[in-house]
């Protein structure tokens, strides 16, 4: 790790976030999983994710139990290296998932996709079928609207899941929905990796326009998805986000106390 003038620590917010590229991120979620591993949930934290990590106990509770954590938004990546966590490089879901699309096989995995609409679900079948696989080599649920607070859709949510032998599951209905639904239903789901990738699955799917590279470079991307969805996403970047500078003084604090 290198040294600064914040030091050098483990835990930034009180999260060990993964050291290395995505690629080795990619190699590990490949391994086979044994009877003993359960659910091993991967999370991509920005500046949003964070601010309810102080807000919300059951989302702090899915990212205390998460397998990875890496780092999605930018003013995260810069605060974690000042304060000398010892991080490769930022890994956004975006970027994540079609790498993870590309190294599944349809002999070996069973990929499951819970999308937001059924155009995304199309989308990812035409993806899916370009890579090899077979209309039965895959599955995808699209859950109506506030299943998560229904028994009955979660249960069939879960049974869909079992029901393709599910490998690696991919959640694309949000945060902090998809983080909390997965790690309330762990025991339920079995052994499998878990990604909570949000509009990973609609950019990928080609549902929704992800920002030209211009502005993923330079860590503008958020500017670029407000200028699209303003009435959507006005509130989370430019209401909500400030709570990521109230963790940041509470981090700074706890470091201190901590020390």
């Amino acid at each position: 790790m290198t040294e600064d003038r914040l030091g050098s620590r483990d835990k930034i917010f009180g999260l060990s976030f993964y050291e290395y590229s995505d690629d080795a991120l990619v190699e590990q979620a490949l391994s086979p999983l044994s009877e003993t591993d359960g659910v091993k949930l991967v999370v991509t934290a920005n500046t949003d994710h964070v601010s309810n990590l102080y807000k919300n106990a059951e989302f702090r509770r899915a990212y205390d139990s998460a397998w990875s954590v890496t780092i999605d938004g930018m003013p995260v990546f810069l605060y974690a290296k000042l304060c000398g966590a010892a991080v490769k490089q930022r890994i956004p879901g975006a970027d994540l998932f079609p790498k993870l699309l590309d190294a599944l096989t349809d002999t070996k995995h069973r990929p499951f996709f819970v999308c937001s609409s059924q155009a995304t679900a199309d989308g990812l079948a035409v993806q899916m079928t370009a890579r090899g696989f077979t209309e039965a080599g895959f599955g995808y649920a699209i859950p109506p609207f506030g299943f998560e607070k229904q028994a009955s859709h979660t249960r069939d949510l879960l049974s869909a899941i079992r029901d393709n032998r599910t490998t690696h599951l991919f959640m694309g209905i949000g945060a902090p929905k998809s983080e909390i639904w997965v790690n309330q239903n762990r025991s339920a789901l079995g052994h499998l990796y878990a990604f909570c990738f949000g509009a990973a699955l609609e950019f990928t799917a080609g549902t929704k326009t992800r920002a030209p590279k211009v502005f993923r470079l330079v860590g503008m991307e958020w500017f670029w998805r407000v200028a699209t969805e303003p009435r959507r996403l006005f509130k989370r970047y430019f209401i909500s986000s400030w709570g990521f500078f109230s963790a940041v003084v509470a981090d700074l604090n706890q470091s201190r106390i901590s020390s």
